[in-house]
């Protein structure tokens, strides 16, 4: 029976830690910058609407042209629908975000929750990730340059 030693889970654990916490701070982030552009979007479809529904009349009576009027102030000051397209945008951005890091989120568990190797295998894949993120990302290893 292999035993590890405290100092290594110890490393495994703060590696599984801080792969987890980098991969879920990056799919907030993600999650909270679609959810603006989701709330901005549900907003402006929502008014375009109302837009148009008080300005096409039926008839010409000034009775229907008031309701008109006052519905359509009544239908801006709706925040129901931006409420609606941020949550809607906030859990579609979250999740585009735990996808991207879904092979991050793995080692990361299995360093967190893994028993001896399962644990040291989790904090290598975590090290290795990270190694490539930077090569790629920092140094643009791998990325096809498109001015060539």
């Amino acid at each position: 029976m292999a035993h590890i030693s405290t100092a290594a889970k110890i490393a495994c654990r703060t590696v599984g830690t801080v792969g987890m916490g980098i991969a879920l701070m990056d799919a907030c982030k993600v999650g909270k910058a679609v959810s603006e552009v989701s709330k901005n979007r549900a907003n402006g479809i929502y008014y375009e609407k109302a837009y148009f529904n008080s300005r096409t009349i039926d008839n010409v009576s000034p009775s229907a042209s008031a309701i008109s009027e006052k519905t359509f102030e009544l239908r801006t000051k709706n925040p129901l629908p931006g409420i609606i397209g941020k949550i809607k945008g906030g859990a579609e951005g979250f999740l585009y975000g735990i996808g991207n890091f879904l092979p991050a989120i793995a080692f990361s568990s299995l360093a967190l929750l893994g028993k001896s190797w399962g644990a040291k295998l989790g904090a290598i894949g975590v090290g290795l990730g990270i190694c490539f993120k930077i090569a790629r990302e920092g140094f643009g290893l791998g990325k096809h340059n498109p001015m060539t």
